[in-house]
């Protein structure tokens, strides 16, 4: 389709009336629909124009735009269109000198009852609207001071909301928000989301710029992960076994109260950050011993981060009667962007007891938080 602007393949009309050929394009495009993100995700993306008046450019690119009547999304049925590069750029209209304005750039195809037949129109001669071809890229104002328009039309996609600022000559860059990728006000849940890779940083960063339901690929981790209502969460729950990183000697004593600053820790885990929260699965025992004729209270307690999550039975005992050891299981929460920081502490009433290193160990299962 290179060239101008031409007729959208129309999947049930006109040209394209071969049934077979339908059913080929409806099982290509699938159920979804939206911007076709490209070799560098830029398809379509709208940007301003500096260094002049309120001008936009819009790149080329390709999209499935649905068709929609009287409101309702057919699911099976959708326009595909081609802007060829470099696409077009084209003037809004003049800021108002007291109060900001919204305008919506959408891309859009004619109405399914409109007989006339298209024509390809050149990239020199586009302007925002224009329908010859069966589809353009149209805007749609604001009023000033008001909110985000309302769409009018049918069978539309929309691609970035612009502000134009009161007094302004020019657009910046801040002034344009990419909607390519959103399904909100798009009139249809399924937009097409893209793929988007994470070299050198972190998932949690990119994540910021993906939409709800699309994917980031960690290049350092060699991991793929989804984007959810509030950040991504990896696709695999791949769960990790680890023993403790760090023990204490025997002859650690025992603290009367133990806190959230390690004091008693007698066995702990350490590790990276995670953009999302893990469940940590515990399995411990913990050897204890002590002077000779001293007695007390003893157990131990499980940490992560800065919160307790379990204390074993706690038992009275002397220290000449010999003190039984400590085993049990623990569930504890890591939280997202935090470093893995989970320990053992050993209470001891009075410190009357101390860490036995002989056949004492924990292992932690650690899994995605769902």
């Amino acid at each position: 389709m290179a060239g101008g602007i031409r007729a959208p393949l129309y999947v049930h009309k006109g040209e394209y009336d071969s049934a077979d050929f339908r059913t080929s394009l409806s099982d290509l495009r699938g159920s979804n629909v939206g911007v076709i993100p490209g070799t560098n995700g830029d398809g379509l993306k709208v940007t301003a124009v500096a260094g002049s008046s309120a001008r936009v450019s819009v790149a080329g690119g390709r999209a499935w735009i649905p068709l929609t009547k009287a409101g309702v999304r057919d699911a099976r049925q959708a326009h595909y269109v081609d802007l060829p590069v470099p696409g077009v750029a084209f003037n809004l209209a003049t800021a108002s000198a007291t109060a900001d304005r919204f305008d919506l750039i959408v891309a859009r195809v004619t109405d399914d009852n409109d007989v006339t037949p298209y024509a390809e129109v050149t990239l020199a001669t586009f302007a925002p609207g224009l329908l010859s071809a069966g589809w353009t890229i149209d805007v749609v104002r604001g009023t000033d001071g008001g909110g985000t328009p309302a769409v009018t039309f049918e069978s539309y996609l929309v691609l970035a909301r612009v502000k134009v600022r009161k007094g302004a000559t020019s657009l910046q860059a801040a002034d344009v928000e990419d909607l390519r990728f959103t399904t909100t006000g798009q009139g249809d849940t399924t937009a097409l989301a893209p793929l988007r890779t994470a070299p050198g940083q972190s998932v949690a960063s990119v994540a910021g710029a993906q939409a709800q339901g699309g994917l980031i690929y960690s290049t350092d981790e060699d991991r793929l992960y989804y984007k959810g209502a509030a950040d991504a969460k990896p696709v695999v729950n791949r769960a990790v076994m680890m023993a403790q990183t760090g023990r204490g000697s025997s002859g650690w004593w025992g603290v009367n109260a133990p806190d959230a600053n390690m004091s008693g820790m007698v066995l702990r885990f350490d590790g990276a950050a995670a953009p999302y929260d893990r469940i940590g699965i515990i399995n411990y025992q913990v050897r204890v011993s002590g002077p000779a004729d001293r007695e007390g209270w003893h157990s131990i307690i499980t940490w992560s981060d800065t919160l307790s999550y379990w204390e074993s039975l706690r038992r009275y005992e002397k220290t000449n009667n010999g003190l039984t050891p400590h085993w049990g299981t623990a569930h504890v929460l890591i939280p997202k962007n935090r470093p893995l920081k989970v320990w053992h502490a050993l209470y001891a009433q009075l410190g009357f007891a101390y860490f036995d290193e002989w056949q004492s160990y924990s292992q932690m299962t650690i899994l995605p938080a769902e």
